[in-house]
């Protein structure tokens, strides 16, 4: 019989995983929360229990991330500042829908820039399909409302099964231009 190694979680740390769970869940079934708080209230419960794991689990795309970077790092007009603030997105996405869950002024924050700076460099990251931007109306807000952001599950997700091959079936694929021409 091989021997395994076997992780042991006190009963504090079981119930702590235990009660997350549930929150998690009551905040996703909690009728009329507005769709971001309830975001940002699942991914503060995701980061929380990732960090007692010590990880968390994002699939990757080496060559998407690749073409990103390397797209980046040639033709943003931040280079240095798109290659870092792609970096931190990573880090911030929610687990369940791979929305970038930090807001502007938050990752400009991680990424020690001028807030002005993150708008254009995720614009330049839409605009070739790393990720997607949808508006949510805000009532008693005017304009076009709040921009939200997404990973795309072509590049990462942390989806998993049916659920990432439905999510990357309907992605965008990226489109990387140089000189007018789209890059393989």
């Amino acid at each position: 019989m091989a021997a395994g190694i076997v992780n042991l979680r006190t009963k504090a740390d079981r119930l702590k995983a235990d009660q997350a769970e549930r929150l998690r869940q009551l905040v996703l079934d909690f009728p009329d929360l507005p769709a971001r708080a309830a975001g940002e209230i699942v991914a503060a419960i995701d980061r929380q229990t990732s960090s007692r794991n010590g990880w968390t689990f994002v699939m990757l795309s080496p060559e998407q991330n690749a073409a990103v970077v390397q797209w980046l790092a040639t033709t943003s007009a931040r280079p240095l500042v798109a290659v870092r603030l792609w970096a931190v997105l990573f880090s911030n996405l929610r687990t369940d829908t791979g929305e970038i869950v930090q807001t502007r002024d938050e990752l400009a924050e991680l990424v020690a820039v001028d807030p002005k700076h993150v708008s254009e460099v995720m614009g330049e990251l839409a605009s070739i399909g790393a990720i997607t931007r949808r508006r949510e109306k805000v009532a008693g807000m005017r304009g076009p409302g709040l921009v939200r952001y997404f990973m795309n599950p072509r590049v990462a997700t942390n989806l998993t099964g049916a659920a990432r091959d439905q999510a990357q079936a309907t992605a965008p694929l990226l489109t990387l231009m140089q000189g007018g021409k789209a890059e393989g």
